[in-house]
């Protein structure tokens, strides 16, 4: 699955994000799955989201442990119509096979069930991301097995035969202190699935514009896309 390669750091800063109204990134994903009996989740590599659906959550993966079920996006482990809601999280982006992983959603999905698509908000919409924008506009640039998952992630579902409800997206930023700290996360963003795999010249350059804007109340953008929709 495409965000395993450290899944302690994608719940880590999954948990550490924050947006300006207190909302975190697992309590804004699940929020419209809230009536759901039985959801998958599909993405980070370990239980992001368990804590929001307590024994109503099933949660699928390739690496054992954390409480998921093995498989992958293109293989779910799953009979048809086993559950009313999922939720695919920072993992379509760098997803090789996107339509089988979408047929099998909506295999697994009961009918009328409902997908939640969390991606990383690429284009920057607020004057703090615009100062950003020379750091992290050569970030999204490239890496991602698929960016066509970013900007038009709306258009895939409706190929995908799926209606979308909804696209919104919150401006969450992640704590940004000290140079220790902007080394640490120019590592672990890749990791959680919130930045793609960088070439090294990249990777060097991002972690060097981190350090550089990093100091006592600086924060890091990482604005977040989030789809719905229905089967």
């Amino acid at each position: 699955m495409p965000a395993e390669d450290d899944p302690a750091a994608a719940v880590r800063l999954l948990r550490t994000a924050t947006a300006p109204d207190g909302s975190r990134p697992p309590a804004w994903a699940a929020s419209p799955l809230a009536g759901a009996r039985r959801v998958l989740e599909l993405g980070c590599g370990a239980p992001a989201l368990a804590g929001e659906f307590g024994d109503r959550w099933v949660g699928v993966g390739s690496v054992p442990g954390y409480g998921l079920v093995t498989g992958t996006p293109t293989a779910l482990p799953l009979r048809d119509d086993a559950v009313d809601g999922a939720v695919l999280l920072l993992a379509l982006p760098r997803l090789p096979d996107v339509d089988t992983a979408f047929a099998e959603l909506r295999r697994v999905l009961r009918p009328s069930g409902t997908l939640v698509v969390v991606v990383p908000a690429a284009s920057p919409r607020s004057i703090a991301e615009l100062r950003w924008a020379p750091v992290l506009g050569r970030v999204h640039r490239g890496g991602w097995t698929n960016r066509s998952a970013l900007d038009g992630a709306g258009w895939l579902l409706a190929a995908a035969d799926f209606a979308v409800l909804g696209d919104d997206r919150a401006a969450f930023t992640l704590p940004l202190p000290d140079a220790g700290t902007a080394r640490a996360l120019a590592s672990d963003l890749p990791r959680a699935g919130l930045w793609p795999e960088l070439p090294d010249a990249v990777a060097r350059r991002a972690e060097e514009g981190l350090v550089r804007r990093a100091g006592p109340g600086r924060t890091l953008p990482v604005p977040l896309r989030r789809l719905v929709a229905r089967r």
